[in-house]
């Protein structure tokens, strides 16, 4: 699609150049999820070492902590160093959020690159997929924004993005930043469609992009004769070339299309058919996806053996990603189906892992909802586990 190729071109071009070191990217949240997808395709086939960091945005502290964790799970991986620690500066609570990340950034960029002025660069990716504090997100991303005049050292052989909202105030940028307008509404999308379709110089490939996004773009909008069309063209293409990721999200789009038509019989036939495929990919975000569409639709359809199977494969591809929301949800899913069938300790284990991973979250909303669940089940389990039940309870906010 026209308007994915574009964006990819000018996040290319961002990263390749000289001129800038951070680049403020101005899009509706919905919009983020197809940034990291082209970052991840961008990354693919480049030689900068990419670290992206989508998870949720619950506190700037939370959001540092978080950023530091990943970083060093990289510089351990490619130094090989298993016992590599972050210096004091990185995790200093005297320092400002802003501060520590700093400190972290440069860190990984000495560990990771090869020790000469070209290229490989450190590309960061800072833009959360979920933001519990908008405010508080965008004070962070000023932070990192408002740099010291020229171009400061640590920016040596980094590109950083970060995220605003589009009507979010910036002011003047320093001359190391710029910001890029992010616009993937069906409106963009649509036009965009429209002019690599009637492109007869267009590569396969890009045309079996925009063949997909036709057909999203024709569910989302309810169009659902013509999604489902798109979609068997595309399912048909991706077949003939051996392309499991399109295969994959043909046939989970299909699913999706008889889900929106209350069809769940149907919707479970193609997200299974859409699990062969997506198993190929090594893409776990679109495994998880099918994944957790299929547990979903097993509950409603009283299959609940299928779904405690399913919601268990979730959890575990959610904690792989890492995906902390999606952990705590499908654990708790879990715990409610072992409840169901009376598997009590089974459940109660369940519940305090995702409750233990809400508190790593700092997600109160999902701590409230799990706190109930957990004082049930504290009735319910063996004493060693109540004991441990309960004194998660006692020192939980």
């Amino acid at each position: 699609m026209r308007t994915l190729q574009r964006l990819g071109q000018d996040l290319a071009g961002f990263i390749t150049g000289h001129e800038h070191g951070m680049c403020v990217l101005r899009a509706e949240h919905e919009f983020l999820p197809w940034v990291h997808a082209t970052l991840h395709e961008l990354a693919a086939g480049s030689a900068d070492v990419f670290l992206p960091v989508p998870h949720a945005f619950v506190s700037a502290d939370a959001y540092a902590a978080t950023i530091a964790e990943v970083c060093l799970a990289v510089a351990r991986s490619c130094s090989g160093d298993a016992a590599l620690a972050l210096p004091a500066a990185c995790s200093d609570p005297s320092r400002s959020a802003v501060a520590r990340v700093r400190s972290t950034l440069e860190f990984t960029r000495d560990r990771v690159l090869p020790k000469r002025t070209c290229p490989p660069r450190l590309v960061v990716i800072l833009v959360p997929l979920t933001v519990e504090d908008e405010a508080e997100a965008q004070a962070f991303m000023r932070g990192l924004v408002a740099a010291e005049p020229g171009f400061p050292p640590w920016f040596h052989r980094l590109r950083i993005f970060v995220h605003a909202l589009p009507t979010a105030a910036l002011g003047e940028l320093p001359r190391l930043c710029r910001a890029l307008a992010v616009d993937l509404s069906l409106t963009a999308l649509a036009s965009g469609v429209a002019e690599e379709a009637s492109d007869p110089e267009a590569p396969p490939e890009r045309r079996a992009q925009a063949l997909l996004q036709s057909a999203a773009i024709d569910a989302a909008s309810g169009r659902h004769d013509q999604a489902i069309a798109g979609f068997r063209e595309l399912y048909s293409w991706a077949e003939a070339a051996a392309n499991p990721v399109l295969s994959a999200l043909a046939l989970s789009g299909l699913g999706d299309v008889a889900a929106a038509r209350k069809d769940s019989r149907e919707a479970v036939t193609w997200y299974e058919r859409a699990l062969v495929p997506a198993s190929k990919t090594g893409a776990a975000l679109l495994l998880l996806a099918v994944t957790q569409n299929l547990a979903r639709l097993y509950f409603e359809q009283g299959r609940s053996a299928d779904a405690e199977t399913f919601y268990d494969g979730a959890q575990r591809l959610a904690m792989a990603i890492p995906d902390a929301p999606s952990h705590v949800h499908a654990l708790q899913w879990r715990g409610r189906l072992e409840e169901l069938r009376g598997a009590h300790e089974a459940a109660g284990r369940s519940y305090l892992a995702a409750a233990q991973v809400a508190r790593e979250l700092a997600h109160a909303g999902l701590l409230a909802e799990l706190r109930p669940r957990l004082s049930s089940s504290q009735r319910r389990v063996p004493a060693a586990l109540g004991r441990e039940i309960a004194a998660f309870l006692e020192g939980s906010p």
